[in-house]
């Protein structure tokens, strides 16, 4: 993790450290849980974008789209209240290999979560 972007970390309980030091200067920590989304662990979309390039470093699945919680706030957070929303009502938003159906839609997939304040 680079100290000079946000400081988001996948684990809640490393965010709870609240902040990290790096070279003398303190960094304040979020916390992501979009990773919890990222790869098989919730079935076939695997991300909320695919990008097939032909270079020779390709991740197919990305999760461009996240939530970034402060560790206070993040106490509050429920993951399970954390979904990328793969179809409205009747309406899939992907296509039959679980990828965004770009063409219909949009190239990414949307995402919705619930805080309890």
């Amino acid at each position: 993790m680079s100290s000079v972007g946000l400081n988001a970390v996948t684990s809640r309980r490393i965010a709870e450290r609240v902040t990290r030091t790096v070279q003398g200067r303190e960094y304040r920590l979020f916390y992501n849980p979009m990773w919890g989304h990222f790869g098989d662990a919730n079935g076939d979309t695997a991300g909320s974008y695919f990008y097939d390039s032909a270079e020779h470093v390709n991740y197919f699945w990305n999760v461009f789209d996240q939530v970034l919680l402060r560790p206070e706030l993040a106490k509050r957070f429920d993951s399970t209240q954390l979904n990328i929303v793969k179809s409205v009502g009747e309406r899939s938003l992907v296509r039959g290999d679980g990828r965004p159906d770009g063409t219909l839609y949009s190239d990414h997939l949307p995402i919705v979560f619930e805080l309890d304040f």
